[in-house]
């Protein structure tokens, strides 16, 4: 069987980007406060995001929260965070790039995966 013998040469990263019609300022704010960002993404957090913030998001149609660890904090540029729960946390990173007539491309990338070849994990209720 040809799955049995599958081994990870490097850890995965994972990374897209999207181009959003809007000015960066208005961008990063958008994925910083989440008076804003819960009307796209998750459905409530404790806080906003800010330089060594810790909050709490929550997407209560699927029954997930996650611890939020704000690492870096650039505004207008980048926030990196680290989400979830030792030993299973992942780096989550978003840079934002302004482009012609005002729009700024956001880069995302996760990184820090772990586990075996073919282990998977139960996010019941909480993101692992």
């Amino acid at each position: 069987m040809l799955a049995a013998n599958l081994q990870l040469k490097s850890i995965p990263v994972v990374e897209t980007g999207m181009l959003i019609r809007r000015p960066v300022s208005e961008v990063f704010e958008a994925f910083a406060n989440p008076a804003i960002t819960t009307k796209f993404w998750f459905t409530k957090s404790t806080g906003r995001l800010a330089p060594g913030a810790e909050v709490e998001w929550t997407w209560e149609m699927y029954g997930i929260t996650t611890q939020v660890r704000v690492k870096e904090f650039e505004q207008d540029r980048r926030i990196v965070v680290e989400w979830g729960a030792q030993p299973a946390a992942t780096t989550f990173e978003l840079g934002f790039s302004p482009r012609e007539g005002g729009a700024t491309f956001v880069s995302v990338t996760e990184s820090g995966f772990s586990g075996a070849t073919g282990e998977s994990r139960s996010v019941r209720g909480q993101f692992s």
